[in-house]
């Protein structure tokens, strides 16, 4: 049995339990930033530098966006390649471009990425499901083929869409700049 001694200098009782120590973890040989050891080198990599990263994606998907709607709404890089346009394509040109400058700049990213969202689900399931389910599908002597179908373009922008809408415009966004939050 130890007898220990209080902070004011009184003896105390005699106590038969030891102090149990943590387990010691291991440093890591790189820390890029703020997350814990047990995320990993890329989770503290990217956890430390999460609002930098999602400000380059963001931006990333503003600018394929827009020059999706861009080659929509003034038919241009080989644009309706041979194909009859539908008039929800004029549409859908107009909206990506909003879309691409709203979610570009930060400002009611949420709504934009909810056009967005309706848009391209609109279009996969209007323009490109007449062409199959799959947005890949084997051609016999030829392979895969994704040209003619282009469903991917739709599914890539959906899910694009999807997590901004989630996530919003982050601390890089205007709106969050203007009005120290994000309205919508």
């Amino acid at each position: 049995m130890t007898s220990t001694t209080n902070p004011d200098g009184g003896a105390s009782s005699p106590s038969k339990t030891r102090q149990r120590q943590e387990p010691r973890i291991a440093k890591p040989l790189l820390r890029f930033g703020k997350g814990s050891p047990k995320d990993g080198y890329l989770g503290q990599l990217f956890g430390a530098h999460f609002a930098e990263l999602w400000l380059l994606f963001r931006v990333g998907f503003a600018i394929m966006t827009l020059m999706h709607g861009i080659q929509k709404t003034f038919l241009l890089w080989d644009f309706p390649a041979d194909q009859e346009l539908d008039p929800f394509v004029d549409i859908a040109g107009y909206v990506e471009l909003l879309a691409g400058l709203m979610i570009g700049v930060g400002l009611l990213t949420r709504l934009a990425a909810g056009a967005m969202l309706v848009v391209t689900a609109l279009s996969y399931f209007i323009v490109h499901l007449d062409r199959g389910l799959w947005p890949h599908y084997w051609v016999e002597g030829q392979g895969f083929d994704t040209l003619h179908h282009g469903g991917e373009t739709a599914i890539m922008h959906f899910l694009g869409a999807w997590a901004i809408g989630i996530l919003g415009s982050g601390k890089w966004g205007l709106e969050r700049r203007l009005t120290g939050k994000e309205l919508f």
